[in-house]
């Protein structure tokens, strides 16, 4: 057996998902598929738990997975039955957290032009609100009063750091620190002291705590440690304003690379960056010392960590089977390999240079790489997945696994060529299960309404 990640592995030229080959899920369930390992899934979650909890003998620490980084409510449901809580942005998520199982105290319900309906939902079911503009601590009291409830609520801030000129892996021509400013979420810091007063203020409220949210930006400590230190000096300053008011909980959002660090959306990679062991570390020492530097106790504050692509990345695997294969031997000599996936499944682009994914030949991992060939998808774009790549020598039926895809990639599925969007499927240990069907064509054009007029119309 050759160990690829803790859930791959090579076995008899066969690409393994734990205990399942993978040539045998796409025979079984229909390619392009999505498939995720149950028991990595919860490896990596309690990697994230253990490493926080040593570092934070002040207080309970909370893990707070965004569902947008894998909405697929089975996926959720391990989280939930791993005690997890969940950040959500707008009435879907908020769904999707609860019918994946997560308790209402457990949720976060983030985004930004939150109206009256999920606000009051929110308030009635005991999430907290995460406040986003001053319009919405205004609701918030409003809806609250009607439901003659208290809502829970918590400032997004939007720390400077303003001694920070490191560049964003993201976007490699701007600052960090300006990127966190111009973005849209969160409260700008000039309204933001204004209404910390106003909310100790109002009966209806409860400032629980802050939260923020960089984003994945960059894999440099120092970063992180002045994220941190900034949090804190604008949390003084609200301290300040709000009577001594001290947060309860401190949510330092997510942004954390995966462990591969292969994510598609990441423009700079491959550089070396601490462990999650030593963000830990990093992100609490920088905490402890910024609030004894302002005179604030840090005992029994909560913290939360909200890792998306870190939690979810490696666990995820895309199967697609080979369809068709065409060869150019004239003019400009060129083989293409024709799957039945598409860029539209996968979130990257029409062109790419480099592969976007890792890949195994999932029935052929063994075999020498005799071919090159552009791997390409089924729809009328582009669809170069794959630039002249070496390839085992590969036949109609013969599946490719396409790596890290578990955050990020199936959410981001879309019906280009009124394609169906793939299905998912749980593996853990020998069984394998569909929880997420395929969908059928009957589906991509449920939504679609033919008036009367056009329908009986003559030619």
């Amino acid at each position: 057996m050759q160990p690829i990640n803790e859930s791959l592995s090579v076995r008899g030229g066969h690409l393994f998902i734990e205990e399942c080959d993978s040539a045998e899920l796409a025979k079984q369930f229909g390619t392009p598929l999505f498939v995720v390992s149950e028991s990595h899934l919860r490896s990596n979650l309690r990697r994230y738990k253990s490493a926080f909890q040593m570092c934070w003998p002040e207080g309970q620490v909370r893990i707070m997975p965004a569902l947008k980084a894998n909405p697929v409510l089975a996926v959720r449901q391990v989280l939930s039955d791993e005690g997890c809580g969940c950040d959500v942005f707008g009435p879907g998520e908020l769904e999707g957290a609860l019918r994946g199982g997560v308790s209402p105290g457990d949720i976060s319900v983030n985004g930004s032009i939150k109206d009256r309906s999920i606000i009051h939902r929110a308030i009635d079911l005991g999430a907290r609100i995460v406040l986003d503009s001053p319009r919405e601590l205004k609701l918030c009291e409003e809806e609250a009063a009607k439901l003659n409830k208290v809502a829970k609520v918590m400032f997004r801030i939007k720390p400077f750091m303003s001694e920070l000129e490191t560049k964003s892996d993201f976007v490699p021509d701007l600052d960090i620190r300006e990127m966190t400013q111009l973005i849209k979420y969160g409260v700008p810091t000039s309204e933001v002291l204004d209404m910390g007063p106003l909310a100790i203020e109002l009966p209806h409220i409860d400032p629980v705590g802050v939260h923020v949210h960089m984003g994945r930006h960059s894999k440099k400590m120092e970063v992180w440690q002045s994220w941190v230190r900034h949090c804190v000096l604008l949390t003084k300053r609200l301290s300040g304003l709000m009577e001594g008011w001290v947060p309860r909980e401190i949510d330092f959002g997510g942004g954390f690379p995966s462990f591969p660090d292969r994510d598609t959306d990441v423009t700079v990679q491959g550089y070396e960056g601490p462990s999650l062991e030593e963000y830990a570390k990093g992100i609490t020492d920088s905490f402890r010392a910024a609030m004894h530097e302002v005179s604030l106790d840090p005992t029994g504050i909560t913290i939360e960590v909200e890792p998306g692509r870190g939690l979810h990345c490696d666990t995820g695997v895309h199967l697609t089977t080979v369809r068709n294969i065409k060869e150019e031997t004239e003019n400009r000599p060129r083989k293409w390999v024709e799957l039945d996936t598409s860029e539209v499944f996968l979130a990257v682009p029409g062109f790419n240079d480099e592969p976007p994914f890792d890949l195994v030949f999932a029935n052929k991992a063994d075999q020498p790489m005799t071919i090159t060939a552009d791997l390409v998808g089924q729809t009328c774009n582009a669809e170069l997945l794959f630039n002249q790549v070496s390839t085992p020598s590969l036949a109609v039926n013969d599946v490719v696994a396409l790596l890290n895809t578990g955050s990020y990639i199936e959410p981001m599925a879309a019906n280009f060529n009124a394609l169906p969007r793939p299905g998912t499927v749980l593996v853990r240990g020998e069984s394998a299960e569909l929880v997420k069907r395929h969908e059928t064509v009957d589906e991509v054009f449920a939504r679609d309404i033919i008036p009367d007029r056009l329908a009986s119309a003559e030619v």
